[in-house]
């Protein structure tokens, strides 16, 4: 590709348009389950850049975006993604800030509003990305497809949380890539502080459930009556010594492996006459590359046979909820080489591959056969947090990142899809 077409797209791309993009964005509330009104908005905005949009069923009321700008046919193909959702409603009551509602604001450089940062900043680079070449009038050799998904937001429907507003977890993505959107690479604009990440954790998520007596709560203190919540406290001393063994042993690009007491339910708020007859603990358990879900069950349950021996009682019950396997691409695939090259040229200097932690539509597209790299605009800290994370302090994105991302998205597919099919080297990915 030439230097007058990477300038011609280029002049397309400025500071103005990518704030009010992402303005825009966040005053379209979008929570999981309820990504139609912006699905719209970014659907018929590419329409009037000239690139080929459409709504693609998912559920009632939750269409992905599906667009192309389709190249001569003979080139590598690359797909923009990102997901639409927001990581709250933006009315919780135990949320505040403007960082958590769909409002959005700028001041001193900084874009504030929910969805900010996860990833309506990463959103609007590729917007804008695809809208610039599209009106610099570029003819690549390959495609640039672009898919904004909803239901990515790590949620799922659990026991008695049903609906749309639990629907995530790459629904939205899972749905994209098996209906007929596929390229040779993807690019997928998550927040990662503008790193390249070739790697992502996965995630499991586990239910461990004991017994207790059914009893009146006048009664428990008769000889033999088991409290499902004591034991369950008891059988966390257990877990607790897993979690270590478990996070310390296992170590991938300097990040360990990691769990998380999430969540713990028994007993009854409305009927406190009863002893807990049933409690369960559940684990978030971040995986990496290369561990394999049924070796971490047979770990969890050797504990708790262990455990039901020396108490002599049952083993506790093990279920799991969730199963998202960890990822790794190789680091010379052509969609690492490009969007180096992109962040060498615009920032003077290109990150090292890193491996991402939260979950991450990227495992979806890959284990689809569609290598996928995460690189985003967000992830940089507001000097304000100090030390505070984003989800403490509320969504933002600096603005000057942003307009970096978009850059080194338009000239990563100015790049990739102007080479040869011959280089798509599948056989490079881990």
């Amino acid at each position: 590709m030439t230097d007058p077409d990477h300038h011609r797209a280029l002049t397309h791309i400025t500071p103005d348009l990518l704030r009010q993009t992402l303005l825009d964005l966040i005053d379209i509330s979008s929570p999981t389950g309820f990504e139609n009104a912006i699905a719209d908005y970014i659907s018929r905005r590419l329409e009037r850049a000239g690139v080929d949009a459409s709504l693609q069923h998912v559920e009632d009321g939750r269409p992905n975006v599906v667009a192309h700008l389709r190249g001569c046919g003979d080139g590598l193909n690359l797909l923009f993604t990102g997901h639409m959702d927001t990581s709250y409603r933006g009315d919780e009551p135990y949320l505040h800030g403007d960082g958590f509602k769909p409002k959005g604001s700028f001041r001193n450089g900084w874009i504030w509003g929910l969805g900010a940062n996860n990833m309506k900043s990463g959103l609007a680079g590729l917007i804008v990305a695809l809208e610039s070449i599209a009106q610099a009038n570029i003819r690549l050799r390959g495609d640039i497809s672009f898919g904004a998904v909803v239901g990515e937001i790590e949620k799922a429907q659990v026991e008695e949380f049903r609906g749309r507003e639990y629907s995530g977890y790459g629904i939205g993505t899972k749905h994209l890539v098996s209906h007929g959107v596929t390229a040779d690479f993807a690019l997928l604009a998550e927040p990662t502080s503008l790193k390249i990440c070739t790697a992502n954790m996965g995630c499991l998520w586990a239910k461990i459930s004991v017994s207790g007596s059914i009893a009146h709560s006048a009664l428990t203190n008769r000889p033999g009556t088991v409290n499902a919540i004591l034991v369950a406290k008891d059988l966390l001393n257990d877990i607790e010594a897993w979690m270590g063994r478990f996070q310390s042993g296992n170590v991938f690009m300097g990040e360990h492996a990691n769990v998380t007491v999430a969540c713990i339910r028994g007993g009854a708020p409305w009927r406190l006459s009863r002893n807990p007859q049933e409690c369960s603990v559940y684990l978030d358990i971040r995986t990496l590359p290369g561990q394999q879900t049924d070796h971490i069950k047979r770990e969890l349950r050797a504990v708790l046979q262990r455990y039901a021996q020396e108490k002599h009682i049952n083993e506790p019950e093990l279920k799991f909820l969730v199963t998202d396997p960890a990822m790794v691409l190789a680091d010379d695939l052509p969609i690492v080489e490009a969007v180096s090259r992109a962040q060498q040229n615009v920032m003077g200097e290109a990150s090292r591959p890193s491996i991402r932690r939260p979950g991450s539509d990227a495992v979806h597209l890959t284990r689809y056969d569609v290598p996928c790299i995460q690189f985003g605009p967000g992830g940089r800290l507001h000097p304000e947090a100090k030390g505070r994370s984003m989800h403490e302090v509320g969504d933002h994105v600096l603005l000057d990142d942003v307009v970096a991302a978009t850059r080194i998205y338009a000239m990563s597919a100015l790049d990739l899809c102007n080479r040869p099919a011959t280089d798509a080297r599948r056989n490079t990915v881990l």
